[in-house]
């Protein structure tokens, strides 16, 4: 009888200690899986990183509009800040040692919340390098869209816009037929852009132009008019394409929003990389129609 007395204690007490250590052995695994995770963010904030480089190379050749330039920008700096507040809150937790109930509960939900996290910022990060990669401008020819001195076109141009739209119609669709799952929002902008020639005063283009930039009848400069000209240009490229999209499914039924842009440039240069613009050069009587699509 001494000895079933002396068994049970005995039996109880290493149960006891069994399945205490299996917790702290559950606790080990966790944390090794959790740290493996934050490698994986590491990872993530290095091609975050590498994704905003290539972002202002493109700002800088203006191969990017605005709109896009800074909600991709948006985009990494918010992920980053995310990834590293990430790996912070769980490096206490895996440089933890004892491991008590609440703290097996909070190693989970880490665990569990930071691969989730970690499957979002891949798939988006993802997305962006695709997005970021791919040529997302067209340049339209001013001269082929526009009479000189006009900035509506022709009957016989809006009858086949879509001869210079096709190609960035076709090229969004590819794009989005990739992404089925993502709700997605389309941003198209057109940019304007006119060479230095002077519009000579005393023409119906003068009076119309400076009658849009001054009401007060004084006299404006030549830089003025030109940039008031690829203003209306851009936003009548920026109308037709619109018109355009209406007429055919340019959405593929995951774009959910579409948002038109249009800005005018004057005198600038279309293109950073070129040093020998004229001043009537016909490169730079261009309009570049941008595209970029974002998850909502």
């Amino acid at each position: 009888m001494r000895k079933q007395g002396t068994i049970f204690p005995l039996l109880l007490f290493m149960i006891i200690l069994i399945a205490g250590c299996v917790p702290q052995k559950k606790a080990v695994m966790h944390k090794k899986d959790l740290a493996a995770t934050d490698s994986l963010l590491e990872k993530h904030s290095i091609s975050l990183k590498s994704l905003d480089e290539k972002r202002k190379v493109k700002e800088n050749q203006n191969e990017i509009d605005s709109a896009a330039n800074s909600r991709i920008k948006k985009f990494i700096d918010k992920t980053g800040a995310e990834i590293d507040s990430l790996v912070k809150q769980n490096t206490v937790i895996i440089q933890g040692t004892e491991v008590d109930k609440s703290d097996w509960n909070q190693l989970r939900k880490a665990l569990s919340s930071t691969r989730t996290a970690e499957q979002r910022i891949n798939q988006k990060i993802m997305f962006l390098e695709d997005l970021i990669n791919r040529n997302m401008v067209v340049k339209l020819d001013q001269d082929v869209l526009f009479e000189p001195g006009k900035y509506t076109v022709t009957p016989a141009v809006a009858t086949a816009i879509g001869n210079f739209f096709e190609p960035l119609a076709k090229e969004i669709d590819r794009f989005t037929q990739k992404y089925p799952d993502f709700p997605l929002s389309l941003v198209i902008t057109a940019k304007g852009y006119a060479d230095a020639t002077t519009i000579a005063e005393g023409t119906s283009l003068y009076k119309d132009l400076a009658d849009g930039i001054n009401l007060t009848g004084k006299t404006v400069d030549a830089k003025e008019l030109n940039k008031e000209l690829s203003v209306r240009r851009s936003a009548e490229v920026i109308k037709l394409f619109e018109k355009y999209t209406k007429g055919r499914s340019i959405s593929g039924g995951s774009v959910k929003n579409i948002l038109y842009l249009h800005e005018g440039k004057g005198e600038s240069f279309p293109n950073p990389k070129l040093a020998d613009y004229k001043v009537d050069d016909p490169r730079r009587r261009v309009v570049l129609l941008f595209w970029s699509v974002f998850p909502e």
